[in-house]
């Protein structure tokens, strides 16, 4: 199975090895530790579950139950909506060994929802497809003819 960034609804990062996803919806984002990053970024840059899960049981000390873990992150994932189904690609999987050791093969996703409020407050949920990212001038608080009023008085 193939899988995408939700790109309707996320919006996603990777820095310094670790993933953050932000929910454009609801202003929750989601942090991912060091191997479900490594995951993560294999299944969006075009690697199957299949190949990934391989490459995980070819680390040395892999978990018995690393299939179960394996599939409980992707379900998380999903039930969050970060990934959705992707069409099918031959891309390579691969795993660092390292950040497999460092989480003891966990792969974790953890929703945030502290900075909720000021993630919805950003005036790029305000915009409209035909006008680019300028907000709508009626999204600022004041209605279009109080809008048209102080529009006036610049020009003058």
């Amino acid at each position: 199975m193939n899988y995408v960034l939700n790109e309707e609804k996320m919006f996603a990062d990777v820095t310094d090895g670790i993933a953050i996803i932000i929910n454009s919806e609801t202003g929750i984002y989601y942090g991912l530790n060091t191997l479900g990053t490594a995951v993560y970024e294999n299944l969006v840059n075009g690697a199957s579950t299949d190949a990934i899960l391989d490459e995980l049981k070819a680390i040395t000390g892999v978990p018995v139950d690393i299939e179960s873990r394996f599939n409980s992150f992707i379900q998380s994932m999903l039930d969050a909506e970060l990934i959705i189904s992707g069409e099918d690609s031959d891309a390579f999987a691969s795993i660092n060994p390292s950040a497999a050791l460092e989480d003891n093969f966990v792969m974790e996703v953890k929703a945030y929802d502290d900075a909720q409020e000021l993630l919805l407050a950003d005036p790029i949920h305000e915009v409209k497809e035909e006008t680019g990212w300028t907000p709508e001038k009626d999204s600022i608080g004041y209605t279009k003819e109080e809008t048209a009023k102080r529009e006036e008085k610049i020009e003058v």
